[in-house]
């Protein structure tokens, strides 16, 4: 249960592939911690879900969601974990003291997918460097990153990149 967790804390980091920077390596080695108002499991459905003010933390690592579902397949392989909020928050330092950060009105991970989707009012940066749209998808394996927009954000994605915030010896 706890290294499903650990995958999504892990892997939000990716969604800015696009810097140099590399997320603090003795994170992985820490333990995981989540506090939240209610959780409960349904072992027919291999559903796990935290509730209410979640807070999930591995070293570095802070996601705060007001959800968070794990589910499993039948195999017992991980299928999912959502996180919904007001927003959801995900952060974690890099080996070069900075943070990435991300925000967004649900956050999914799909490990048979590799995919890691940031949807609604999407924003991930790192410094004053920071990309925003609706809908930000980011494929581990392929390291591809797609933003798209609605309507609701003026249909056009945003983005920003300050060059020093790339910079791995630039704290």
């Amino acid at each position: 249960m706890w290294s499903t967790i650990r995958k999504i804390l892990i892997t939000s980091a990716a969604l800015v592939a696009f810097n140099n920077a590399y997320a603090l390596s003795t994170d992985s080695k820490q333990s995981i911690n989540v506090q939240s108002v209610e959780q409960s499991a349904d072992l027919q459905a291999n559903k796990i879900v935290f509730s209410g003010d979640v807070e999930a933390t591995q070293g570095s690592i802070k996601l705060t969601a007001d959800k968070v579902e794990i589910i499993r397949n039948e195999n017992g392989d991980l299928e999912s974990i959502i996180a919904y909020g007001s927003p959801v928050n995900f952060q974690q330092q890099q080996d070069n003291g900075k943070y990435i950060k991300a925000r967004a009105r649900t956050l999914s991970y799909y490990p048979q997918k590799t995919s890691i989707i940031l949807q609604g009012r999407a924003v991930v940066w790192q410094g004053e460097s920071k990309m925003t749209g609706e809908r930000i998808e980011y494929n581990i394996n392929s390291q591809k990153l797609r933003a798209v927009n609605n309507n609701s954000q003026g249909g056009r994605v945003s983005s920003t990149f300050v060059p020093a915030d790339f910079k791995k010896d630039n704290k």
